[in-house]
């Protein structure tokens, strides 16, 4: 199966009434948790990295971005489920493109700040160069909050300017806002179901629902019927990454561990491998979240 563009996975969920999840990761072991999850359901998933991942005081970094996009290209095309490599939420064009050079195959342009016009001008240079590279390209319109900051009504995505941008940009896919929150602890959200069926209507490219930290899973049969295939999902799995990780972490008493010991803890597949069992944490999750969007 290996690397497939991602409007060949929309489409498929499209047709098969189902959503994608994008599981984002932040390393080797996030990433391969990821996959082996996606292999164990035999199901396609939506795998990448988010552009916090590469930013420093200095813009960001090219090394770090290069290397592993390398990595995560090269598990990508040796998963023997459908697989789509997105470098998500990035509104630096200088990445973007570098992100297409180097193995990404879609993208994802936030200009979710920025007006409609600014918006559209800048999201439609990512798809002219995107189309070089054969890289598919996810957009935004209108602003996703997090949880410290109140959703206000000029957020919500209209449904007309969906309409204009997605015919202006040529995106294969459109995150949106309807009452989503990025990385919500609490849980309560307040979705406009019939927002997301007049967007699909007049967008009529697939949907995306960012926020699926806090997403309630009774609303996602609902929000799939009205055109959303792909669901973003990162906060709880680092927290359950971290969790696991601190809990191996108190077990062990490292002042009277020995050298070997130290090793066991940190490269074993064992009982003792703390890492290990930090990314089995967030494999179990991802396999359930999959059932979940993919209604098996």
């Amino acid at each position: 199966m290996s690397l497939v563009p991602l409007r060949r996975i929309l489409k498929e969920a499209e047709k098969g009434n189902y959503a994608v999840g994008y599981f984002e990761s932040w390393d080797y072991g996030s990433l391969d948790a990821t996959i082996r999850a996606a292999e164990e359901v035999n199901f396609p998933v939506i795998v990448g990295f988010g552009a916090r991942t590469f930013v420093n005081e200095d813009g960001w970094d090219d090394r770090k971005l290069t290397s592993f996009a390398k990595m995560g290209r090269e598990m990508a095309e040796r998963s023997s489920v459908p697989v789509s490599f997105i470098l998500n939420e990035s509104s630096n064009l200088s990445m973007l493109k570098r992100g297409m050079e180097v193995g990404f195959n879609c993208v994802m342009f936030d200009g979710s700040e920025l007006s409609l016009e600014e918006n559209i001008e800048l999201t439609k240079k990512v798809v002219e160069e995107a189309k070089k590279w054969k890289v598919d390209v996810e957009a935004q319109l209108g602003r996703i909050p997090s949880p410290e900051k109140p959703l206000k009504s000029s957020y919500l995505t209209s449904p007309g300017e969906a309409k204009i941008f997605v015919e202006k940009t040529g995106v294969v896919a459109l995150a949106i806002s309807v009452g989503n929150i990025h990385m919500s602890r609490d849980k309560v959200f307040s979705v406009d179901l019939t927002r997301i069926e007049k967007i699909r209507n007049l967008a009529s490219v697939p949907l995306v629902m960012h926020g699926g930290t806090g997403f309630p899973d009774e609303l996602v049969p609902e929000v799939v019927k009205k055109g959303v295939y792909k669901f973003n999902l990162g906060s709880i799995l680092k927290k359950a990454f971290l969790k696991e990780l601190k809990l191996g972490l108190l077990k062990e008493d490292l002042e009277k561990d020995d050298l070997a010991s130290i090793h066991d803890l940190i490269d074993s597949r064992g009982e003792r491998g703390i890492f290990e069992r930090a990314y089995f944490a967030v494999r179990e999750i991802i396999k359930e979240k999959i059932r979940l969007y993919g209604m098996i």
